[in-house]
C-alpha cells in the first residue's frame, strides 16, 4: 500500500490535543499487520521443562513452539497499537486513517462472524450484539391463518381494556 503522504504535501497537521500517534498512513498498516500477525498461530521460542537433573532440579531448554489463534478484536487492536479504544474510533471516523482501521474492524468483524459457527459461539454472539449492531430477533405471529384473532378485534372494537387482576 502506497504512502499518501509526499514530499511535496506534507502530512496534514494535528489541530490540537495530543499529536497523532502513527505518522504515515503506511506506519499504521504495518502496526495493524502485526497486531494480526501475533494473533495468527506462528512459531515462538519459549523456555519449556525438558526434564529434571540428578539434583532433583527442573531443567529448561529453548523450544519452538506454535502458537494457538487468538481471537481478533478491536481492544486488543488498539493495545497493540498502543492507543486507546477511543482513539481507534477517532482514526476510523476521521479521513486520513480512516480506510486502514475500518478494513482492521472489518476483520475482527469477520473473526467473530465466523466463530458463531464454532462450538462455543457465545463469546462471539456477545461481541456482534454489543460491538457491531447485531440483534436477536423472534417473529412472532399473532394471527391465525393470516386472519386477526378474534378476541383482539373485540376488544379493539369495543374499547375495553383487559383487567389487571
Amino acid at each position: 500500500m502506497a504512502d499518501t503522504d509526499s514530499p511535496e504535501q506534507p502530512a496534514e497537521k494535528n489541530k490540537g490535543g495530543r499529536p497523532l500517534k502513527f505518522k504515515t498512513v503506511d506506519e499504521l498498516q504495518v502496526a495493524i499487520d502485526s497486531y494480526f500477525d501475533a494473533c495468527d498461530p506462528h512459531l515462538e521460542s519459549r523456555l519449556v521443562e525438558s526434564g529434571i537433573n540428578e539434583r532433583g532440579e527442573t531443567i529448561f531448554a529453548q523450544r519452538k513452539v506454535m502458537t494457538e489463534q487468538k481471537p481478533y478484536t478491536v481492544s486488543g487492536l488498539a493495545r497493540a497499537l498502543g492507543i486507546t479504544r477511543e482513539t481507534l474510533v477517532q482514526y476510523k471516523n476521521g479521513d486520513r486513517f480512516s480506510d486502514p482501521v475500518m478494513l482492521a474492524y472489518e476483520r475482527c468483524h469477520e473473526w467473530a462472524e465466523n466463530a458463531l459457527y464454532s462450538k462455543s459461539a457465545s463469546g462471539a454472539s456477545f461481541s456482534l450484539k454489543n460491538n457491531w449492531g447485531w440483534k436477536e430477533r423472534q417473529e412472532i405471529d399473532h394471527t391465525t391463518d393470516g386472519k386477526p384473532m378474534q378476541a383482539l378485534v373485540e376488544i379493539v372494537r369495543s374499547g375495553d381494556q383487559p383487567s389487571k387482576d
